[in-house]
């Protein structure tokens, strides 16, 4: 039962979810506005944040030993990154307004990479000259998930030896869940510091809704139905009786493994193939080419978005197929 679900095909929907998002966002094109009214980055990034919850918990649990766990992260996130920054990096200086030999002695170009190598897209989100004239000028904006996916991974090993100390380990995902929601809301609503809020202890709390049901899945399975009622009665209680996103994780959730395990004639989606971390790092990119070429301009705006789509789903093919799957694949 836990092998025949339709994850495959909810983190492909997610992400399409974010390139559509984010073309409204790159682009200011106000044809494409309606992309927006429907298509939440936001939600879609917590659905990840969930199903790597559950799924790395399956990792951890499954795998003998912690050097073969962190093996197999590295394995699966490392050779694709490490690849599209050094892509950006080399490519995109043909769009720089300085001359190759300013943009390669530049300090601004090797401090996109060191940043970016070590996950800290926001200290150094542009390189030097690239994409000024663009609304937003940032290079590969949603890399700024992969630290707080990358801490996860670490993370989690140190949570699992602390429930392991407990006779009742969903209280201590209790326990973690609501910090996770405290510290949140502090940082959005006292200390006003939202980029603190968007690292990993704000986000703590969908995590652990994966961890949640994975290490209960049987009781979730069996009472899927009720699950769901109850978490969307919870969440209509905080609409209208709270000021703080207490539910909401919970909500986000359930809803989303019970549609995992809900969608039989989805479970066979891309079983042999998985596009969806090459969608999502190279979609943002792909997008701002375009806006810098003013294909969007030029062009019919939703002609144009579809051949942004196709044009992602092209590199994300080869990504799968060059890189992604071959490492995957070594001993």
């Amino acid at each position: 039962m836990l092998r025949k679900n339709s994850i495959n095909f909810l983190r492909f929907l997610m992400a399409n979810i974010i390139l559509l998002a984010h073309l409204a966002e790159l682009t200011k094109d106000k044809s494409l506005h309606f992309l927006s009214l429907f298509c939440k980055s936001n939600l879609a990034v917590s659905g990840f944040f969930i199903l790597s919850g559950f799924l790395v918990t399956k990792s951890l649990v499954n795998t003998p030993n912690l050097k073969m766990y962190f093996l197999k992260r590295a394995k699966r996130i490392l050779p694709a990154y490490i690849t599209i920054i050094i892509l950006s990096v080399i490519i995109l200086s043909a769009l720089s307004t300085l001359s190759y030999q300013d943009y390669f002695t530049n300090r601004r170009t090797y401090r996109y990479f060191f940043w970016n190598l070590f996950f800290l897209n926001f200290v150094e989100p542009c390189l030097p000259s690239v994409f000024t004239t663009n609304p937003i000028p940032f290079i590969n904006g949603s890399l700024w998930t992969m630290k707080i996916e990358e801490g996860f991974y670490i993370v989690l090993p140190m949570l699992f030896y602390l429930i392991n100390k407990f006779k009742n380990k969903n209280t201590v995902l209790v326990f973690i869940y609501l910090a996770s929601i405290l510290y949140s809301h502090v940082m959005l609503e006292f200390l006003h510091l939202p980029l603190l809020e968007k690292q990993l202890p704000g986000k703590l709390a969908y995590f652990v809704m994966g961890i949640y049901i994975y290490l209960n899945f049987d009781f979730f399975i069996q009472n899927k139905w009720k699950f769901l009622i109850g978490a969307w009665f919870l969440f209509l209680i905080q609409m209208y009786g709270l000021d703080i996103d207490l539910f909401f994780p919970f909500v986000l959730g359930v809803t989303v493994l019970f549609l995992a395990y809900s969608l039989p004639l989805l479970n066979n989606f891309s079983l042999k193939a998985d596009y969806t971390y090459g969608i999502y790092l190279y979609h943002f990119p792909i997008i701002q080419l375009f806006v810098y070429f003013e294909y969007f301009q030029k062009y019919n705006p939703l002609f144009v978005g579809i051949i942004t789509m196709l044009t992602t789903y092209v590199c994300a093919y080869l990504s799968w197929h060059l890189i992604e799957k071959k490492f995957l694949n070594r001993k």
